[in-house]
């Protein structure tokens, strides 16, 4: 009887730690992310709203590509709508992320036809999918004159080539 109970607690015992074990090794090897995480070329999609210094809110949608280099570096081209009037713009911009794969971005947009400057923009993202999806928020939107905008903006991003094969 001593024999059967004893059998029996060691096989409940290797079944609990071999679970344990088993659910916990997924945990140990974590992904984590780093600003090369992010090098390869991206499409993404831009939807909400602005808010004006006068209080007036209006619609925003974009659609663009980038790519962003290991260190970090970016650039691209989108079509944005502004309450209805659209434009082409260009930017470049720097991106960091942290171990836990959020991050920052400052991204500086150019009308296309002008160049001129049109806004300089800030972000919080975190990488999601392996690294092959992105999503953010714009924390502030600065125009040329210092003027600042009230953004109310998401981001989605899914990566098209992964750095080396575009």
């Amino acid at each position: 009887m001593k024999q059967i109970k004893r059998k029996t607690l060691t096989l409940l015992s290797f079944i609990v730690f071999t679970t344990f074990d088993m659910t916990m090794a997924p945990l140990a090897h974590a992904h984590t992310c780093s600003t090369s995480t992010g090098a390869g070329s991206w499409g993404f999609t831009v939807t909400g709203s602005v808010i004006l210094p006068t209080g007036a809110q209006i619609s925003v949608a974009q659609v663009g590509n980038y790519t962003q280099d290991r260190q970090g570096n970016l650039s691209g081209r989108q079509t944005r709508s502004i309450g209805g009037k659209v434009a082409q713009e260009t930017f470049t911009g720097t991106a960091s992320t942290n171990r836990d794969c959020t991050g920052t971005a400052t991204i500086t947009v150019y009308d296309n036809a002008s160049g001129a400057l049109v806004r300089i923009t800030t972000l919080d993202f975190v990488l999601d999918d392996d690294g092959n999806r992105a999503r953010s928020i714009v924390t502030s939107i600065v125009l040329p004159d210092g003027t600042n905008l009230g953004p109310l903006l998401t981001l989605d991003y899914r990566r098209v080539f992964s750095n080396g094969n575009n």
